[in-house]
């Protein structure tokens, strides 16, 4: 019988804390998924039954050795339990103290051998043990002679495999040859905490490769290997994986790390204050802290820079498509918008050039946005202001005043909306669903002389009328008033002197929806580009003499929205707000001319390269940092001030769900065991 114990030792020292710092997902959400396999040949097993006998379910694997059960009802943040396999002609394979999590989906890797196999996820001491060979021992990272600003991403790693979580150089050990990329979404859960905020586990994600990278980069920690799979190095655990934690390394995936001309040795630690008695003040990441900082906002690239001083972030490969902005949908107070002021706040200079409507403009972008999430539905187009009630793309409002106008979403087709300097309303509609997965470009136009307006799609005038009079630009004297949320809410802001993306820029309540989609390629000019129907743009937008902001949105990470028109009084930069309940918007490289990166890494089964009997093995002078818990904790650390109840049960509510050549068994009701059909489908 073969028995592992693979965990973390943050694990259990901090599921107390899930409850207080992190809130439940929907349980329709919670998943079980996972494949069994022949350890030996890579073959999947047909028929073979999978249990969790806490929760009283059963399934079989299908003939692709699949099973899945979803929509598991988990009434708290968590579930601890175990999970049985037994295929014939195989020993009995089961991973104790694994945990299901709330709106999650746990994926099991499942490879059964010819003997039992136990592998126990440490049920989280308070702290793992204070060896001298825990990531780094206390070091700076190992100088590495030369540039490696070309150092590619490794395609394999080389891991010595104990079995154990805890740094022993005595124990027996294999050396597997590892794709790099799933070693890395098989450290992290085994790091961090699969519930906690994602911006926390992209940090992680980062700190995760970056440590192993910089230590195949430089020939390896061990005569044979690079990385042990303990906390000699980071813990590595092949069984176990998570929807949360896979999305977090597949999102950084494409960046590294730098300090200078070399990649950083990112170590870390449970707390920042045991970052600092190890002597790695600058170079080490406190894993809770991340969590704070997540909770509080940050998004994964601050937390990074917060940590390890002298970094910087950059691109492994640049997307020849560039990137785009991913805006959530979600109505909240503040975040998951793009503000642009387009007023001097000292009323003393005009506004920045961004702010138009006082001469001929045309306004063109480049969008997409799913079927069915956006949600405002059609209303009156005509003399009305209505298109303030769509899923907001663009907001040019001013509060209770005329001057104003903006673009938003009504039936999933685009609205644009005008009121005139001396008042008049206007809301013109296209007729085309642009919700519908594909990319859009859009141009909506206004001449100033008469008020004419004109909206295209795709290249075809949809609509175009004689709309309100006058100038419609940003009063460059106008003294706002102060807005604020709701009733109820007393937070004010000075929302009015600014043009905002993707929501209603006031406040204003539910009933004002926010955009769900993305953009890029936003230009904005001081000229009607387009008089009839016209060939849509094949590249990226150029600045010329009538480009008076320029968005093309590629920065990829961070909070500015640069503006590259280069014209006089600019640039009209803009900030993106991040944060919300769904953190957004986000960076993408989903664009109009994606190019998939060209990954050098791939899925695929370890390759056991030597089966060395126990040695001891003396340890390098310069040695890398895991997570090290600490025996108590530290006064600046939240103490908690509830434990969670009893963990809950489970009760799937829905099947599995097939696809045509390969349906999945059906989830089993309680005290019910569930057999797939004769051919194991």
């Amino acid at each position: 019988m073969r028995i592992f114990l693979i965990g973390s030792g943050l694990l259990a020292s901090v599921l107390f804390l899930l409850v207080i710092y992190q809130p439940g997902y929907p349980a329709t959400n919670t998943q079980v998924r996972g494949t069994v396999v022949s350890a030996e040949s890579g073959t999947p097993i047909q028929g073979a039954l999978v249990r969790i006998d806490d929760l009283e379910l059963t399934t079989h694997t299908n003939s692709h050795g699949d099973f899945l059960w979803q929509g598991l009802q988990i009434q708290d943040e968590w579930l601890s339990t175990s999970i049985v396999v037994e295929a014939p002609s195989f020993g009995i394979w089961k991973i104790e103290n694994v945990l299901i999590i709330s709106g999650d989906t746990l994926i099991l890797n499942v490879r059964v051998e010819q003997a039992p196999v136990t592998i126990t996820l440490a049920p989280a001491p308070s702290q793992r043990p204070n060896t001298s060979l825990v990531q780094g021992g206390g070091g700076p990272a190992t100088p590495v002679m030369g540039n490696q600003w070309n150092e590619p991403l490794p395609s394999t790693i080389r891991v010595r495999v104990t079995g154990n979580p805890y740094c022993n150089t005595s124990l027996s050990y294999t050396v597997e040859t590892v794709d790099f990329k799933e070693y890395v979404k098989h450290v992290l859960p085994n790091e961090w905490i699969a519930s906690w905020p994602g911006e926390s586990l992209r940090a992680g994600a980062m700190a995760a490769k970056m440590y192993a990278w910089s230590i195949v980069a430089a020939g390896g920690r061990w005569s044979d290997a690079d990385v042990y799979d303990s906390t000699c190095d980071q813990v590595y655990n092949p069984a176990v994986e998570y929807a949360s934690t896979n999305n977090a390394v597949d999102f950084t995936w494409n960046w590294r790390l730098m300090r200078g001309d070399f990649l950083t040795r990112t170590y870390y630690r449970a707390f920042y204050s045991q970052c600092l008695d190890a002597g790695l003040g600058g170079n080490c990441m406190g894993q809770y802290d991340s969590r704070d900082m997540a909770l509080n906002a940050s998004s994964w690239d601050e937390i990074l820079l917060h940590f390890y001083g002298g970094t910087a972030l950059s691109e492994v490969w640049v997307p020849p498509g560039g990137h785009s902005l991913r805006f959530n949908g979600i109505y909240n107070d503040e975040e998951n918008r793009v503000f642009i002021p387009i007023d001097d706040p000292s009323n003393t200079n005009p506004g920045p050039p961004v702010d138009i409507g006082g001469e001929d403009f045309t306004l063109e972008w480049w969008m997409k946005a799913d079927p069915g999430e956006n949600s405002a539905s059609a209303r009156a187009c005509g003399e009305n202001q209505d298109w303030l009630y769509g899923n907001m793309i663009f907001d040019r409002d001013r509060f209770g005043e005329t001057r104003k106008y903006g673009v938003s979403l009504l039936d999933e087709s685009i609205a644009f909306g005008v009121t005139g300097e001396t008042g008049g309303d206007l809301t013109l509609c296209g007729s085309t669903s642009v919700a519908d997965g594909a990319w859009h470009h859009i141009a909506v136009q206004r001449r100033l002389s008469d008020g004419w307006v004109w909206l295209f799609v795709d290249g075809q005038l949809e609509a175009a009328v004689d709309g309100p009079d006058g100038d419609i630009s940003y009063p460059d004297d106008y003294v706002p008033p102060q807005t604020c949320g709701p009733a109820g809410n007393e937070s004010c802001i000075t929302s009015d002197p600014y043009l905002v993306l993707g929501a209603e820029k006031h406040r204003a309540g539910v009933e004002y929806p926010s955009f769900r989609g993305w953009l890029d390629e936003i230009r904005f000019s001081n000229s009607l580009r387009y008089t009839t129907d016209f060939e849509i743009p094949n590249s990226r937008f150029t600045t010329d003499a009538n480009t008076v902001a320029l968005y093309h949105l590629n920065e990829g990470i961070g909070n500015l929205i640069g503006d590259s028109s280069q014209f006089p009084g600019g640039p009209s930069n803009g900030t993106r707000i991040y944060g919300g309940v769904i953190n957004g918007p986000e960076w993408s490289d989903d664009t109009v001319w994606y190019i998939p990166s060209p990954d050098a890494t791939s899925t695929s089964t370890p390759t056991t390269t030597n089966t060395p009997t126990p040695t001891q093995t003396s340890s390098p002078t310069q040695s890398p940092t895991p997570t090290n818990s600490p025996t108590q904790v530290p006064s600046d650390t939240p103490s908690p001030t509830m434990t969670p109840t009893q963990n809950g049960t489970a009760t799937p509510t829905a099947s599995g769900t097939p696809t045509p050549d390969n349906p999945l068994p059906t989830s089993t009701p309680t005290n019910q065991t569930g057999d797939v059909n004769e051919d194991g489908d």
